[in-house]
């Protein structure tokens, strides 16, 4: 997580406005007593006051003991501070924990300021990831100086912050004394701090699971009283730059909540912390617990999920609880390289053993959602990810912190598959049936496939769309040398669109145009091998019989092909049987596209659209246009041009460039801009001046990259070919349209990536 402290941040009325003041109380809150011992652990001064004045004010006013744990004296709060030094601020620091420490004492009863132990680690701010064992012992110290035995877990609490939080060192804290609960079967509390600064109430799940620990108005003056005494953070330290308060009044107004928020893991609510090492005992006292080589159920299973998946081959493949490696096996067999992870370090052992002769599988040793950055390679570029019988072994804010991070490892056209058990498990969060459940509610996802029976369920996802027919139109005028690979590359593009989207929900329409070679002959034996794929002859005959334009320049062969291809899948009025909207899709004849285009550019103008369910993806209307980059076909330009070309062409988001080789809408935008206008140059630019005049998003993206030739001898006056033509000749800059055009830079204000 990326964040600082100088962002605008999200308002505190975005969290009351999505019902954060509707979360139920704390089980429990009111009932510490004189036995109860707190043990708290924070990362920097300021942390107890701002997560666990709540928790802290509870268990003195009853009368119980805190132990409080301040693991660095965050010396690193201003490193660009030009008056404070990072041992100023130390010293400055410690005093306010000090002062911050009686002040959340004062008035919660009799002797509560010795009640109220203070121990200070002094470990370097910002790298307690190096030092979690000095982190445990304290914390062990801590809980047997309470006087307190190991079982007596009702009477012990543990305290820390969020394991997500956000910051470094918070995470480090949570993750630590999660550890730490699971060992000695102690309930844990959680709480916010950098969360509610950076995260989005309506994309961010997680909280919906915690409770409200309330708060009296002693509570609230104590707080108050703390915050004062940290006035290092709550004040600037000077006017210099580098000196600004890290506390702003908005974020301290996350804090003026009748009420803390907390996250509570009770003893026999295990997560992933606790998972980890269950699974390692029970390893330890069986070989196969789950009988994974001899059951005849588990291997029926594994079958049926190996059916379900809908591409026959995949690139990368993530699987999250690989177990001994038994399913991991199976993938290798569908995939270019499989990422198997596992909590049990015992468990990863044997999966090695098992896939030693799978050249194509690693096998990791992760604990999730936290290990995962380190585990996984970053960036989209997975293709499956695969969560079997281990989602219920998760909190359900891990869940989604899983989801999160498998929805960014995968490509635009990468898919999910989930398969459990669905029965009742005992000691955890959540059952088989729960975990789908909260998968079938993530917008990001939509169902395409699924097995379901009385003791598990299968189910596959991949990214939201805003269309579930797609039809392509490819213009072609003596192109019989070029056309036959771009429509091959076409076919790969269509079978991975009905991967996720049935049979039958793609229309190719090949608008060929006044030919004279044998381009014609070239479609129409496509047409006789595939379906999809449709011939359309542009001649004054055509134009009688079908009332489209005869052709004769690349806007009207474009608005043909389009207007015939939506007519063939709707028997002619343009209108789905079930409402849905149908995407179409430009390309060109010299050009080939990637095997995920259709998929992509869909999934791209979902995530513009903010598509909230599938529903609403269903028989929504999005507005958006979708313009790709292209790239020359490899070897077809001089080294010398090539070079010149790449020098300048921008391969980014919001890149401002107009292909008509790579552009996208849905039927109703298409309709809404009165189509292709029927000119010999520059109707791709036409089409998108449109777009942005009347107020329709524009996605100008690389991430549907598509090649197309390299070409000086062009179909069209001008055109890429011409560009590439007056390139050669006068070393004009790429800076311009696909017809020579120049074009502006794209407004990222109007055209924000997506």
């Amino acid at each position: 997580m990326s964040f600082s402290h100088l962002d605008e941040g999200t308002p505190e009325s975005a969290w009351q406005d999505a019902g954060l003041a509707e979360l139920e109380e704390t089980a429990g809150w009111d009932q510490a007593g004189p036995e109860t011992l707190l043990v708290l652990a924070v990362a920097h001064p300021d942390d107890e006051t701002l997560g666990a004045t709540g928790l802290i004010r509870g268990v003195l006013t009853a009368g119980g003991r805190v132990e409080l744990i301040l693991c660095t004296a965050g010396e690193d709060s201003h490193p660009d501070s030009p008056t404070h030094t990072p041992e100023r601020l130390r010293e400055l620091r410690r005093t306010e924990m000090t002062e911050a420490v009686r002040a959340l004492a004062e008035g919660a009863g009799a002797d509560a300021q010795d009640r109220l132990t203070l121990t200070m680690l002094d470990l370097p701010d910002g790298r307690l990831a190096e030092h979690t064992e000095q982190i445990e012992a304290a914390v062990h110290r801590a809980l047997e100086g309470g006087g307190r035995s190991e079982g007596d877990a009702a009477q012990i609490l543990l305290a820390t912050h969020y394991r997500l939080d956000g910051h470094t060192d918070h995470d480090v804290l949570g993750h630590t004394l999660a550890a730490v609960a699971a060992e000695r079967a102690l309930p844990l509390y959680e709480f916010p701090v950098w969360y509610w600064h950076w995260a989005d109430p309506a994309r961010e799940h997680a909280w919906r699971h915690w409770t409200r620990w309330p708060l009296d108005e002693q509570a609230h003056a104590a707080r108050a009283a703390a915050l004062r005494a940290h006035h290092s953070q709550t004040q600037p330290l000077s006017d210099a730059p580098g000196d600004e308060a890290i506390l702003s009044p908005g974020m301290l107004e996350h804090f003026l909540r009748p009420y803390d928020v907390v996250r509570r893991t009770a003893p026999d609510s295990a997560d992933s912390s606790r998972a980890a090492r269950i699974f390692d005992q029970l390893y330890r006292d069986h070989q196969d617990p789950w009988r994974y080589l001899t059951s005849w159920y588990e291997r029926r299973k594994r079958l049926i999920t190996m059916a379900v998946l809908p591409q026959q081959r995949y690139g990368t493949v993530v699987e999250v609880g690989s177990s001994i490696g038994v399913l991991t096996a199976e993938l290798a067999g569908r995939a270019e390289r499989v990422l198997a992870l596992e909590a049990s370090e015992l468990a990863v052992e044997r999966s090695r053993t098992h896939l030693a002769e799978h050249a194509n599988v690693q096998v990791r040793q992760a604990v999730l959602p936290q290990d995962w950055e380190d585990a996984v390679p970053a960036g989209p570029g997975v293709d499956l990810v695969v969560l079997s019988e281990v989602g219920y072994f998760l909190q359900p804010d891990e869940l989604r912190a899983v989801l999160d991070r498998a929805e960014a490892a995968l490509t635009l056209s990468g898919q999910l598959v989930l398969c459990h058990w669905r029965h009742p498990i005992q000691g955890w969060p959540m059952d088989g049936d729960t975990v789908h459940g909260l998968v079938a509610g993530d917008p990001r996802f939509r169902r395409v496939s699924e097995h379901r029976e009385r003791d598990f369920a299968v189910e596959v996802y991949a990214r939201a769309s805003v269309a579930e027919r797609a039809v392509v139109v490819v213009p072609a005028h003596n192109e019989q040398d070029l056309l036959p690979r771009c429509l091959a590359a076409l076919a790969r593009a269509a079978d991975r669109w009905e991967d996720v989207h049935g049979q039958g929900t793609v229309v190719i329409t090949v608008a060929v145009d006044h030919c004279t070679d044998a381009t014609v002959a070239r479609a129409q034996e496509m047409a006789a091998l595939d379906g999809r794929f449709q011939v359309l002859e542009l001649d004054a005959r055509s134009a009688q019989e079908t009332g489209l334009p005869d052709g004769g320049t690349v806007g009207a062969a474009r608005d043909a092909g389009l207007r015939w291809g939506v007519a063939r899948m709707t028997g002619g009025d343009g209108a789905t049987e079930d409402g849905a909207e149908i995407w179409v899709a430009s390309t060109d004849a010299d050009t080939v596209v990637p095997a995920d285009w259709l998929v992509a550019q869909t999934a791209l103008a979902a995530q513009r659209a903010g598509v909230e369910k599938e529903a609403e993806a269903k028989h929504a209307e999005p507005r958006v246009l979708v313009a790709g980059t292209v790239m020359p076909h490899p070897g077809d330009l001089d080294r010398d041009v090539e070079r010149l070309w790449y020098s300048d062409y921008e391969h980014r988001e919001d890149h401002p460039h107009i292909h008509g080789a790579n552009l996208g809408m849905p039927w109703s935008v298409y309709r809404e801009l009165g189509g292709f206008p029927h000119v010999s140059a520059d109707e791709d630019v036409s089409l998108v001046e449109a777009a942005r005049t009347t107020g329709v998003p524009v996605i100008a993206t690389d991430r549907t990259r598509v090649v197309t030739s390299g070409r000086t001898d062009g179909r069209t006056p001008a055109g890429f070919a011409g560009f590439l033509r007056d390139l050669v000749a006068g070393g004009l800059s790429p800076q311009l349209s696909a017809s020579g055009e120049h074009r502006p830079p794209a407004d990222p204000a109007r055209d924000p990536a997506p």
